[in-house]
């Protein structure tokens, strides 16, 4: 355990990718030196989490606006009764039947990002952690500079400065060979229609300077000026370096675990979890600074 100037307690979890910081979110807020320890940590260290959290709603969403402007959701089947800025992933349900949240039971999600399928993506995102199984549904995330470092210096060469298009009803089909049980919601069909979206395949940190691939592999469909030949061969093989092992950080998520990360320059996925594990975590997302971090545009 590495002790920081602050007083912050430390540890690597997966080389510089992810880090653990023992403290809780109370005594961060009311400390700004402590906030700004942290904002420096997260720009290495794009996977952070904080374990053994006892988190009000109303402090998420504070916690979550020392890193950029929270988002209230789209989503609006899945979002909280209480704050518009957090959706629910549950197994519970309502009195009524009705499921609280979305997305949490099923078979193993893909490799993505969040919101790449949106003209402005909010890439940054935590996730709270409140009632947690036991077993399954442990959240990987991938180390997409990692990523880029791997691809061949010729795909490196063609792809970088390429703008791609990214489409919701990809994922979509994807979610309909999975058992996902929001899947059919009138709001989840509704955003099948969104229009395509354009970011760049490679994001460039614009404080150190590093590449990340920006390639989800739930929505990408082609790559601006390379032909059907050269985009069915190309995708493969960033879909592939995306997920390649010694990149990915696999978390056994426990109550009280807040997690924190850059959609910019990670992707992540689940294991499969069942429905009648009890469940309940609460996630915001919120818009980072294209000045400080890899935004897509």
């Amino acid at each position: 355990m590495t002790v920081l100037a602050q007083g912050l307690k430390v540890r690597p979890l997966h080389s510089d990718f992810v880090i653990e910081i023992d403290e809780r979110i109370e005594d961060i807020l009311a400390n700004p030196d402590a906030i700004e320890q942290v904002r420096r940590l997260w720009q290495d260290a794009p996977v952070i989490v904080f374990p053994r959290q006892s988190l009000e709603e109303a402090d998420q969403v504070r916690f979550t606006e020392q890193f950029g402007h929270c988002e209230s959701a789209n989503r609006k089947d899945i979002q909280s009764p209480y704050h518009d800025e957090i959706i629910y992933f549950s197994t519970l349900r309502y009195a009524d039947g009705r499921f609280v949240g979305g997305f949490a039971g099923g078979d193993d999600v893909d490799w993505h990002s969040d919101q790449t399928f949106r003209v402005k993506p909010a890439t940054g995102a935590m996730l709270y952690g409140l009632e947690v199984p036991k077993g399954g549904g442990d959240i990987y995330w991938a180390d997409q500079y990692g990523a880029w470092e791997r691809l061949p210096a010729d795909v490196r060469a063609l792809i970088d400065g390429r703008t791609g298009t990214y489409r919701y009803a990809k994922r979509m089909a994807i979610m309909n060979t999975l058992e996902l049980k929001d899947k059919e919601s009138a709001q989840a069909k509704e955003m099948a229609k969104l229009p395509d979206a354009f970011h760049p395949v490679v994001l460039t940190h614009p404080l150190t300077g590093r590449k990340a691939l920006y390639a989800d592999p739930t929505t990408l469909v082609a790559i601006e000026g390379l032909s059907e030949a050269e985009n069915a061969r190309v995708l493969p093989l960033l879909f592939e370096a995306g997920g390649s092992a010694e990149l990915v950080y696999r978390h056994k998520v426990r109550n009280g675990d807040l997690m924190m990360w850059d959609n910019g320059c990670t992707m992540h996925r689940r294991d499969e979890m069942q429905l009648n594990q009890p469940r309940l975590m609460k996630r915001t997302t919120f818009r980072l600074a294209a000045d400080a971090y890899c935004v897509p545009h």
